[in-house]
């Protein structure tokens, strides 16, 4: 990670020698040149241009695809159920299929998915009115060796409590397609 205005001074003192590399072309009638140096202030002006108007304080090649492509929410059906568990307060909230995609990578050895890239998450954790997740998690069953925690994800040191994520297969019938999803997301709070 570095900061923005470390990068935006940098882009600032390239975008500078490549214009004088462009004067020191036309000075000496160089022109087979020409393109490449304008090709290159371009990229730094485009550069310089995204570093002085984004938000981001640190720049890192994930929060920076993560700005210039972010995941699109869609309107969800769901049902939230209330209850309590060992105690403990549970909000449930069980989605109708086709429910929000859920972007998966397989783990070393074959056996067991993971949540690497958890925007897919966080975009629905935002739209449940629910704080994000900071980092992926591999799946459940990949820890304790138990076929019953197969599909399910979970963050123990969520910000509400512990967050559990339970995958399912959804059909998409108008595209004709089937891909991972969440079908239920339950958060026990502390």
């Amino acid at each position: 990670m570095v900061a923005t205005e470390t990068v935006k001074t940098v882009l600032l003192v390239l975008l500078g020698l490549s214009i004088l590399w462009i004067i020191i072309i036309v000075v000496r009638n160089d022109m087979q040149t020409i393109v490449r140096a304008l090709i290159v202030a371009a990229l730094l002006g485009l550069g310089l241009y995204y570093v002085s108007s984004t938000k981001l304080e640190t720049l890192s090649f994930r929060a920076i695809k993560e700005d210039l492509f972010p995941v699109k929410a869609r309107a969800y059906t769901y049902a939230k159920r209330e209850g309590y568990v060992a105690g403990s307060p549970t909000t449930t909230f069980v989605f109708e299929d086709p429910g929000p995609p859920l972007s998966l990578a397989m783990m070393d050895g074959g056996k067991y998915m993971a949540i690497r890239d958890v925007r897919s998450v966080n975009v629905v954790l935002e739209y449940l009115g629910l704080p994000p997740v900071e980092e992926g998690v591999p799946e459940l069953a990949a820890m304790t060796g138990k076929t019953l925690d197969a599909d399910k994800y979970r963050w123990d040191d969520y910000a509400k409590g512990i967050l559990l994520l339970e995958r399912g297969i959804c059909r998409d019938m108008t595209a004709a397609q089937t891909f991972p999803c969440i079908a239920r997301i339950t958060v026990t709070y502390r």
